[in-house]
Protein backbone atom coordinates (compact mmCIF):
# COMPACT_ATOMS: atom_id res chain seq x y z
CA UNK A 1 0.00 0.00 0.00
CA UNK A 2 1.58 3.25 -1.08
CA UNK A 3 2.27 6.35 1.62
CA UNK A 4 -0.82 8.49 -0.13
CA UNK A 5 -3.18 5.34 0.61
CA UNK A 6 -2.16 5.44 4.10
CA UNK A 7 -2.61 8.94 5.07
CA UNK A 8 -6.15 8.75 3.51
CA UNK A 9 -7.06 5.96 5.56
CA UNK A 10 -6.02 7.45 8.66
CA UNK A 11 -7.68 10.53 7.98
CA UNK A 12 -10.74 8.58 7.26
CA UNK A 13 -10.06 6.67 10.58
CA UNK A 14 -9.33 10.15 12.57
CA UNK A 15 -12.52 12.13 11.35
CA UNK A 16 -14.49 9.43 11.80
CA UNK A 17 -13.64 9.50 15.55
CA UNK A 18 -13.49 12.94 15.93
CA UNK A 19 -17.37 12.96 14.54
CA UNK A 20 -18.20 10.96 17.52
CA UNK A 21 -16.05 12.72 20.35
CA UNK A 22 -15.84 16.27 18.64
CA UNK A 23 -13.24 17.55 21.38
CA UNK A 24 -10.54 15.03 22.22
CA UNK A 25 -7.27 14.93 24.20
CA UNK A 26 -4.32 13.95 21.68
CA UNK A 27 -3.15 11.04 23.43
CA UNK A 28 -6.60 9.48 23.01
CA UNK A 29 -6.75 9.93 19.56
CA UNK A 30 -3.53 8.04 18.68
CA UNK A 31 -4.41 5.48 21.23
CA UNK A 32 -7.63 5.24 18.51
CA UNK A 33 -6.15 5.80 15.07
CA UNK A 34 -3.57 3.31 16.54
CA UNK A 35 -0.63 5.49 15.11
CA UNK A 36 2.79 6.91 16.61
CA UNK A 37 2.78 10.38 17.81
CA UNK A 38 4.60 12.08 14.80
CA UNK A 39 2.62 10.49 11.92
CA UNK A 40 -0.38 11.93 14.36
CA UNK A 41 0.91 15.13 14.47
CA UNK A 42 1.61 15.67 10.59
CA UNK A 43 -1.88 14.38 10.10
CA UNK A 44 -3.65 16.99 12.53
CA UNK A 45 -1.37 19.49 11.13
CA UNK A 46 -2.73 19.14 7.58
CA UNK A 47 -6.16 18.50 8.74
CA UNK A 48 -5.37 21.90 10.81
CA UNK A 49 -3.94 23.92 7.50
CA UNK A 50 -7.45 22.88 5.79
CA UNK A 51 -9.17 24.33 8.33
CA UNK A 52 -10.88 21.35 9.88
CA UNK A 53 -9.84 20.69 13.44
CA UNK A 54 -7.99 22.89 15.98
CA UNK A 55 -4.97 21.54 18.15
CA UNK A 56 -5.19 23.62 21.76
CA UNK A 57 -4.05 22.23 25.06
CA UNK A 58 -3.63 18.87 24.25
CA UNK A 59 -7.24 18.88 22.74
CA UNK A 60 -8.24 17.96 19.00
CA UNK A 61 -11.55 19.48 18.33
CA UNK A 62 -13.38 19.13 14.94
CA UNK A 63 -15.12 22.28 13.77
CA UNK A 64 -17.76 23.24 11.31
CA UNK A 65 -17.54 22.26 7.95
CA UNK A 66 -19.18 24.34 5.74
CA UNK A 67 -17.62 27.25 4.09
CA UNK A 68 -14.27 25.83 4.70
CA UNK A 69 -11.79 25.04 1.28
CA UNK A 70 -9.93 22.15 2.08
CA UNK A 71 -6.80 20.47 1.68
CA UNK A 72 -6.58 18.19 -1.37
CA UNK A 73 -5.07 15.16 0.84
CA UNK A 74 -8.20 15.51 2.95
CA UNK A 75 -10.42 15.97 -0.30
CA UNK A 76 -8.96 13.05 -1.72
CA UNK A 77 -10.06 10.79 1.36
CA UNK A 78 -13.52 11.80 1.47
CA UNK A 79 -16.20 9.00 -0.20
CA UNK A 80 -13.28 7.63 -2.94
CA UNK A 81 -15.44 5.00 -4.20
CA UNK A 82 -18.85 6.83 -4.71
CA UNK A 83 -16.55 9.38 -6.57
CA UNK A 84 -14.93 6.68 -8.91
CA UNK A 85 -18.31 5.51 -9.64
CA UNK A 86 -19.73 8.88 -10.32
CA UNK A 87 -16.83 9.47 -12.66
CA UNK A 88 -17.06 6.20 -14.39
CA UNK A 89 -20.80 7.59 -15.25
CA UNK A 90 -19.35 10.86 -16.32
CA UNK A 91 -17.34 9.39 -18.98
CA UNK A 92 -20.12 7.89 -20.77
CA UNK A 93 -20.80 11.72 -22.28
CA UNK A 94 -17.74 11.82 -23.61
CA UNK A 95 -16.70 11.25 -27.69
CA UNK A 96 -13.55 10.94 -29.43
CA UNK A 97 -12.07 14.45 -30.61
CA UNK A 98 -14.00 16.47 -27.29
CA UNK A 99 -12.59 19.08 -25.93
CA UNK A 100 -13.27 18.82 -22.09
CA UNK A 101 -13.10 20.86 -19.33
CA UNK A 102 -12.10 18.86 -15.70
CA UNK A 103 -11.69 21.50 -12.87
CA UNK A 104 -9.16 20.92 -9.97
CA UNK A 105 -12.23 18.59 -7.95
CA UNK A 106 -11.09 14.85 -6.46
CA UNK A 107 -14.22 13.79 -7.69
CA UNK A 108 -13.12 14.99 -11.50
CA UNK A 109 -9.32 13.47 -11.27
CA UNK A 110 -11.04 9.83 -11.38
CA UNK A 111 -12.13 10.56 -15.11
CA UNK A 112 -9.03 9.74 -16.80
CA UNK A 113 -8.99 6.11 -15.57
CA UNK A 114 -11.79 5.60 -17.35
CA UNK A 115 -10.94 7.34 -20.08
CA UNK A 116 -9.71 4.04 -22.37
CA UNK A 117 -11.79 3.72 -25.30
CA UNK A 118 -12.00 7.59 -26.48
CA UNK A 119 -8.96 9.05 -28.71
CA UNK A 120 -7.43 11.95 -29.37
CA UNK A 121 -9.15 14.40 -26.39
CA UNK A 122 -8.34 17.27 -25.46
CA UNK A 123 -8.17 18.19 -21.80
CA UNK A 124 -8.13 21.50 -20.31
CA UNK A 125 -7.82 22.25 -16.61
CA UNK A 126 -6.29 24.11 -13.92
CA UNK A 127 -5.64 20.49 -12.02
CA UNK A 128 -1.81 19.31 -11.50
CA UNK A 129 -2.78 15.92 -10.86
CA UNK A 130 -4.68 15.58 -14.28
CA UNK A 131 -1.86 17.15 -15.80
CA UNK A 132 0.15 14.57 -13.74
CA UNK A 133 -2.04 11.62 -14.97
CA UNK A 134 -2.86 12.64 -18.64
CA UNK A 135 1.11 13.22 -19.84
CA UNK A 136 1.15 9.03 -19.35
CA UNK A 137 -2.12 8.36 -21.90
CA UNK A 138 -1.36 8.97 -25.47
CA UNK A 139 -4.67 9.27 -26.41
CA UNK A 140 -4.68 12.74 -24.23
CA UNK A 141 -3.80 16.52 -25.13
CA UNK A 142 -3.38 18.29 -21.97
CA UNK A 143 -3.80 22.37 -21.95
CA UNK A 144 -3.14 23.24 -18.48
CA UNK A 145 -3.66 26.35 -17.14
CA UNK A 146 -0.62 28.37 -15.01
CA UNK A 147 -0.82 31.04 -12.54
CA UNK A 148 0.10 30.86 -8.59
CA UNK A 149 -0.37 27.34 -7.70
CA UNK A 150 -1.72 27.14 -3.78
CA UNK A 151 -0.45 25.54 -0.92
CA UNK A 152 -1.74 21.95 -0.20
CA UNK A 153 -3.25 21.87 -3.27
CA UNK A 154 -3.38 20.77 -7.06
CA UNK A 155 -5.10 23.96 -8.28
CA UNK A 156 -3.49 26.77 -10.34
CA UNK A 157 -5.74 30.00 -9.64
CA UNK A 158 -5.57 33.85 -9.97
CA UNK A 159 -5.86 36.26 -12.77
CA UNK A 160 -3.30 34.39 -15.32
CA UNK A 161 -5.20 31.17 -15.13
CA UNK A 162 -8.58 32.93 -16.11
CA UNK A 163 -6.72 34.98 -18.87
CA UNK A 164 -5.64 30.89 -20.17
CA UNK A 165 -8.84 29.59 -19.73
CA UNK A 166 -10.76 32.24 -21.62
CA UNK A 167 -9.13 31.14 -24.70
CA UNK A 168 -10.80 27.77 -24.85
CA UNK A 169 -14.27 26.88 -25.65
CA UNK A 170 -15.27 23.03 -24.50
CA UNK A 171 -18.04 20.77 -25.19
CA UNK A 172 -18.22 19.59 -22.12
CA UNK A 173 -17.21 21.46 -18.64
CA UNK A 174 -17.01 18.34 -15.23
CA UNK A 175 -16.94 20.36 -12.32
CA UNK A 176 -17.77 20.06 -8.55
CA UNK A 177 -18.64 21.95 -5.44
CA UNK A 178 -18.67 22.34 -1.92
CA UNK A 179 -22.88 21.91 -1.51
CA UNK A 180 -25.65 22.28 -3.49
CA UNK A 181 -29.71 22.48 -2.55
CA UNK A 182 -32.49 24.18 -4.16
CA UNK A 183 -30.93 27.30 -3.20
CA UNK A 184 -28.00 26.48 -6.25
CA UNK A 185 -24.83 25.36 -6.06
CA UNK A 186 -22.39 27.01 -3.84
CA UNK A 187 -18.32 27.22 -2.86
CA UNK A 188 -16.08 28.24 0.08
CA UNK A 189 -13.25 29.98 -2.27
CA UNK A 190 -13.84 32.66 -4.74
CA UNK A 191 -10.75 32.00 -6.86
CA UNK A 192 -11.95 28.03 -7.13
CA UNK A 193 -15.08 29.62 -8.10
CA UNK A 194 -14.33 32.15 -10.89
CA UNK A 195 -12.57 29.41 -12.76
CA UNK A 196 -15.51 27.06 -12.59
CA UNK A 197 -17.99 30.32 -14.07
CA UNK A 198 -15.74 31.47 -16.57
CA UNK A 199 -15.26 27.36 -17.97
CA UNK A 200 -19.26 27.21 -17.82
CA UNK A 201 -19.80 30.06 -20.10
CA UNK A 202 -17.39 28.29 -22.75
CA UNK A 203 -18.20 24.75 -22.80
CA UNK A 204 -21.90 23.36 -24.79
CA UNK A 205 -22.61 21.22 -21.92
CA UNK A 206 -22.04 21.69 -17.78
CA UNK A 207 -22.29 18.45 -15.64
CA UNK A 208 -21.77 18.70 -12.16
CA UNK A 209 -20.47 15.43 -10.58
CA UNK A 210 -21.37 15.40 -6.55
CA UNK A 211 -21.55 12.77 -4.29
CA UNK A 212 -24.44 12.71 -1.51
CA UNK A 213 -22.98 14.63 0.90
CA UNK A 214 -22.50 17.81 -0.91
CA UNK A 215 -26.78 17.37 -1.00
CA UNK A 216 -27.32 19.85 1.93
CA UNK A 217 -29.30 23.05 3.41
CA UNK A 218 -26.74 24.59 5.07
CA UNK A 219 -24.59 25.94 2.16
CA UNK A 220 -21.51 27.09 1.70
CA UNK A 221 -21.44 30.91 1.23
CA UNK A 222 -20.19 31.93 -2.25
CA UNK A 223 -22.99 30.75 -5.07
CA UNK A 224 -21.34 29.70 -7.80
CA UNK A 225 -24.04 29.27 -10.27
CA UNK A 226 -28.36 28.36 -10.29
CA UNK A 227 -29.82 24.93 -10.63
CA UNK A 228 -31.09 26.23 -14.44
CA UNK A 229 -27.36 26.25 -15.52
CA UNK A 230 -27.05 22.66 -15.27
CA UNK A 231 -27.57 20.48 -17.86
CA UNK A 232 -26.39 17.18 -15.88
CA UNK A 233 -25.65 16.21 -12.61
CA UNK A 234 -23.87 12.74 -11.57
CA UNK A 235 -24.39 11.52 -8.15
CA UNK A 236 -24.20 8.40 -6.17
CA UNK A 237 -27.25 7.87 -4.23
CA UNK A 238 -31.21 9.62 -5.27
CA UNK A 239 -32.01 13.34 -4.20
CA UNK A 240 -34.88 13.96 -2.24
CA UNK A 241 -38.32 14.26 -4.65
CA UNK A 242 -38.52 18.38 -4.03
CA UNK A 243 -34.87 18.55 -5.80
CA UNK A 244 -35.60 16.04 -8.34
CA UNK A 245 -38.94 17.66 -9.39
CA UNK A 246 -37.19 20.90 -9.46
CA UNK A 247 -34.24 19.64 -11.59
CA UNK A 248 -37.02 18.72 -14.13
CA UNK A 249 -38.51 21.47 -14.13
CA UNK A 250 -35.26 23.11 -14.85
CA UNK A 251 -34.38 20.63 -17.46
CA UNK A 252 -31.58 19.60 -15.62
CA UNK A 253 -30.98 15.68 -16.32
CA UNK A 254 -30.46 13.78 -13.00
CA UNK A 255 -28.40 10.64 -13.04
CA UNK A 256 -27.61 8.47 -10.00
Amino acid sequence: MNIMKRQQQRIEKMLAILEENQHIHIKKLEELVGTSTSTLRRDLIELEKSGMVKRTFGFVTLLKKNNIEFTTTYREAQNAEEKNKISYFATKLINSSDAVFIDTSTTCQYILEHLTKQTNLKIITNNLAIAQKGRLQSNLHIFLAGGALMPYSNSFLGTDTLKYLANFHARLVFFSCNSISEKGIFMADMEQTRCKQIMLENADISVLLVDHTKFRQDTDFIKMAPLHKLDVIITDQKPKESFLKLCQNSDVKVIY
